[in-house]
């Protein structure tokens, strides 16, 4: 597969999961979060966990991140920002990807508002979520099980592994507080499927076992770990194996980690494996989609 090709297809696969992750975390966080509870800093660690920047000055108020993170454009972090990036991307792929996967992003981008109130926000957002999953379920339905469908997986577990395990490691969760687990199972899409398994209510250690440890969830560190594992060893192996190696140890370290011991490793494994994953997205753009196309 060219290289312009997979970088296209798997930037398209990282922002269209980007749009969904982001969603999910400013609705829990901002769009539907009491006034009365804002917390200063909440607006700097929602930016680090999304990785965004916040220079010195930045207006760091729910309303003006929820602005920024959700429709500024020139912020690449944004949901904006990952729309354009996704349909550009497929556009640029359009020899590999789908014309329904074209038609629905070019959708997405062209229906996407340029100032949204906050009380419509929560409206908003779940819109975002919907786009995205039909995105994926556009791929999933129809992409054959190929180089292709390796790339977008790879960029969407990246993504998705790289801000859960940022949010577990940062201060928007307090690893002592059942309501702040809660409140993390919700943001990162797990909240429903953990409550089908528990139903007596939620308790820090199952929680924290089931983001971090669980085998079946797609929310959990994980569960996409082996999944990006699964899809650099089949792509890029060999021209990243040092990288690869050392994300599959820090994968390991993770499955040192029992139920019981969940709740005490969710920071330390949160930032281990946040530095695996942006590593090995760092190598992808410099010495595997950026190195030289063979000549016809």
């Amino acid at each position: 597969m060219l290289n312009r090709l997979a970088r296209s297809v798997h930037s398209v696969g990282g922002a269209v999961e980007r749009t969904d992750v982001v969603a999910r975390l400013l609705d829990v966080h901002l769009a539907r979060r009491d006034p009365a509870t804002d917390d200063p800093a909440l607006g700097a660690d929602l930016r680090r966990v999304v990785g965004a920047t916040a220079p010195e000055g930045t207006d760091l108020s729910p309303g003006a991140t929820l602005d920024a993170l959700a429709l500024d454009r020139h912020e690449p972090a944004s949901i904006a920002a990952a729309v354009a990036v996704a349909r550009d991307d497929a556009r640029r792929a359009r020899d590999v990807v789908s014309t329904e996967l074209w038609d629905c992003l070019n959708t997405t981008r062209s229906r996407l508002p340029r100032k949204i109130v906050v009380d419509r926000a929560h409206e908003f957002l779940g819109w975002v979520r919907e786009r995205s999953a039909l995105a994926v379920g556009v791929v999933d339905g129809d992409a054959s099980r190929d180089e292709v469908w390796e790339f977008f997986t790879l960029g969407r577990s990246l993504t998705r592994l790289t801000v859960t395990a940022r949010m577990l490691a940062s201060d928007l969760l307090d690893p002592a507080s059942a309501t702040s687990w809660s409140t993390a199972l919700r943001a990162c899409g797990a909240g429903e499927a953990f409550h089908r398994e528990h139903r007596h209510g939620t308790s820090s250690a199952e929680a924290a076992a089931f983001l971090l440890l669980d085998e079946h969830s797609p929310r959990s560190l994980l569960f996409l770990a082996r999944r990006s594992e699964e899809c650099l060893g089949d792509l890029v192996g060999v021209h990243l194996a040092a990288e690869v190696r050392a994300f599959g140890a820090a994968r390991a370290e993770l499955e040192t980690v029992t139920p019981e011991t969940a709740v005490d490793a969710a920071r330390s494994a949160g930032e281990r494996l946040a530095r695996a994953a942006e590593t090995i997205t760092a190598a992808l753009d410099a010495r595997v989609f950026a190195a030289p196309e063979p000549a016809r």
